[in-house]
């Protein structure tokens, strides 16, 4: 269910015990190697191994923050990672990290990967999709600014039934190219995501990244740049209003800038399509540490209003 789930990193089984104490966790380690953390205080994590550790001559790990130690390390050494919350008196055991191999190969080894494009990041992409209601299998999935097909590629394999469109060609033969590499059925071609509507009609979702502004805009060029990034969403929610069945959900990234003095949120063209006919449901705000842009999920559903 987590792999499914894709924004999992690890999952960890709490362990009844009668007490947090160095005898009691000496005993929950079978491996040479271990890992303890505690919740409550990082830096406390270190004299707590080291009590263990003179109980047991076993080699403690110690962790950088509270998330632990990573996947990587986990999968590929023998090692207990156990979590301990001294204040609700709970131990919790390591049992599952998400298959990092996996990951980034769809991140990085596609034919056609471009990380200076602002690429959504696989891991999201998958948590985009799964963030619309329901069970997937047969139903039709649209991503309007496809571009390499990472949303695609994601849908497809969670059992939707997938189309692509973007208005740039190239573009759309790399989503082809990728999907193929996988051996994922997808039907991708040419199209202005602003008339989606000519072409489908009773769409189930719409999940979809969409055009976000030219990159490494100057603080200067944001307050014109989000002007008609306004624009253009407000005319594919228009549009997709009339494509989507009665009850169909979109998620979307609505990008997040900073200019010269603050930033600009460009989701704020969603109070204007309230009067269309959509409900917001779910807003989730997401950036790398290092990212200039940051992205706003919303997701929205169609009512039954009619334009």
């Amino acid at each position: 269910m987590v792999s499914r789930l894709g924004c999992g990193l690890k999952l960890a089984q709490e362990i009844p015990v009668s007490d947090i104490t160095p005898q009691t966790l000496a005993t929950l380690i079978s491996q040479r190697e271990f890992s303890i953390t505690d919740l409550n205080n990082t830096s406390a994590s270190q004299h707590l191994s080291e009590a263990v550790k003179s109980i047991q001559p076993l080699r403690f790990i110690l962790p950088k923050n509270n998330f632990g130690l990573s996947p990587v390390i986990i999968a590929r050494n023998k090692i207990d990672e156990l979590f301990v919350d001294q204040q609700e008196k709970k131990v919790y055991r390591t049992i599952w990290v998400h298959d990092f191999e996996h990951w980034i190969k769809k991140d990085r080894g596609l034919p056609f990967v471009n990380p200076r494009s602002g690429m959504l990041p696989p891991k999201i992409a998958r948590s985009m999709v799964n963030l619309v209601p329901g069970d997937p299998s047969g139903k039709l999935l649209i991503d309007p600014f496809c571009g390499s097909g990472r949303i695609l590629v994601e849908a497809a394999q969670l059992g939707y039934k997938v189309v692509g469109t973007d208005l740039i060609l190239s573009q759309v033969e790399a989503a082809q190219a990728n999907l193929k590499f996988l051996d994922l059925p997808g039907e991708i071609f040419v199209h202005d995501a602003t008339h989606l509507s000519e072409k489908f009609t009773n769409i189930d979702c719409i999940v979809t990244e969409p055009f976000m502004g030219k990159p490494n805009l100057r603080p200067d060029q944001v307050d014109y740049a989000v002007r008609g990034l306004g624009k253009l969403y407000l005319g594919c929610l228009k549009d997709w209003y009339k494509a989507l069945k009665p009850g169909g959900f979109i998620v979307m990234v609505f990008p997040i800038l900073t200019g010269l003095k603050r930033e600009y949120s460009t989701s704020s063209v969603i109070d204007a399509v309230k009067n269309i006919g959509y409900n917001q449901l779910t807003r989730v705000t997401y950036a790398r540490p290092e990212a200039r842009v940051r992205r706003e999920i919303i997701v929205l559903q169609k009512n039954n209003k009619n334009l």
